[in-house]
Order: C-alpha cells, then structure tokens, then sequence
C-alpha cells in the first residue's frame, strides 16, 4: 500500500473549507449561485426537503437561462410534486 506524505494531508486540510465555502448558499443574484431560501411556514418534514429540492433546481435553472419548467426534473416522489414544483417556481423566479 502506498503511503500518503503529509505534504497532500496539509494541502487537503487547507483547501477543503475552501471548497466548502463555494458550495455556501449565498443571497443576492450572482451568475451561477444558488439563492439562500428556508421552507415556507406551512411546510415540514418531507415536504419541506421536496420544496428546497425544487427551489435548488428552479434556481440553477433560473441562473443557466433555461426556461421554468420543473417537469424536466426528475427523482421527485410524485406525492411531494407540488411541494418541489412550488419550490423550482420559487428559485427559478428569484434569478429573474
């Protein structure tokens, strides 16, 4: 087996939360950012996770230039549908 020098254990602790940090959420529109969001009110558990999710995709699409429409998405639970088709509107409209 090979053995890690600690020349890449250093490089790995120093660039890691750098990495982290470009994945943040950040408010504001900004080419390519994902806009921060929280779940609104009446929604919890899964729904909750269903309507982030869609926000997430309506947002990376809204910012791509790609038009609103969450059914090219797929991997939603159709019972959560409307949870993740309220959520994309949501992304999608923030990057307009």
């Amino acid at each position: 087996m090979l053995a890690l020098s600690k020349t890449p254990k250093i490089l790995l602790t120093a660039l890691l939360p750098l990495a982290l940090a470009a994945c943040v959420e950040t408010s504001g529109s900004s080419s390519g950012a994902v806009m921060k969001a929280s779940c609104p009110s009446d929604l919890g558990g899964n729904e909750c996770e269903y309507y982030m999710d869609g926000f997430r995709a309506g947002a990376n699409d809204g910012s791509m230039g790609i038009s609103m429409a969450y059914q090219r998405h797929e991997g939603y639970d159709s019972r959560f549908e409307p949870y993740f088709a309220r959520g994309y509107q949501a992304g999608w409209m923030q990057t307009q």
